[in-house]
């Protein structure tokens, strides 16, 4: 099977504010977080790449299926080690890359994203104030390749800035996740106990 889009989850570190419990085992609605992500994003790439940040990690992840399985080369480099070591491993000319504590991910958005791209290197979602969601967007394999050849930035704002991004509203998102849940972001207890009062509208 010809592979065109990877997918790349960012299992990254512990839930420092939830005892240090790893967010993608976190349960919703009787699922973990990470088994919620690998049925959305098995419906719209062709490859799912797990990101972990070092070889202990790994043992999590003895029963969930996914093409391939990679480690941080360089310790604490946060997310940016992630997204390199993902980039070399895909095989799709883009990659969808995601934050394991967002459970409630859209097919449809994350299809939009990708037909969105065009020429573009990067198209991430943005909101009115100017935040950005780089690690719910998606990226040109190549120009990933890239950034991280020529940069020694660890900044994920560094790697849009530095590449041709186009943002998108997400107010023109509301069209495939009207209450855009797929932005939800559980970092804490608290907060996931709020998300389990949530119900999914899209």
């Amino acid at each position: 099977m010809e592979i065109k889009r990877s997918a790349l989850i960012l299992l990254g570190g512990m839930a420092t504010r939830a005892g240090n419990r790893p967010k993608y085992l976190f349960e919703y609605n009787g699922e973990t977080f990470l088994s919620r992500q690998i049925q959305v994003l098995r419906q719209v790439t062709d490859e799912i790449i797990l990101s972990c940040r070092d070889i202990e990690q790994t043992q999590d992840l003895l029963d969930y299926p996914a093409h391939k399985i990679v480690t941080d080369v360089r310790r604490a480099a946060g997310p940016s080690e992630g997204i390199r070591t993902g980039a070399l491993a895909a095989q799709g000319e883009h990659i969808f890359i995601v934050a394991c504590d967002m459970p409630l991910i859209s097919p449809g958005v994350i299809e939009f994203l990708f037909a969105s791209m065009g020429s573009a290197e990067v198209i991430i979602p943005g909101w009115e104030d100017g935040y950005l969601e780089p690690l719910h967007a998606v990226y040109r394999r190549e120009a990933l390749l890239r950034y991280f050849t020529e940069s020694t930035s660890l900044k994920l704002r560094s790697i849009t800035e530095s590449l041709d991004t186009i943002i998108i509203p997400v107010q023109n998102i509301r069209s495939f996740d009207q209450a855009l849940l797929s932005f939800t972001n559980i970092n804490d207890l608290e907060t996931l106990t709020k998300l389990k009062e949530i119900k999914k509208l899209n």
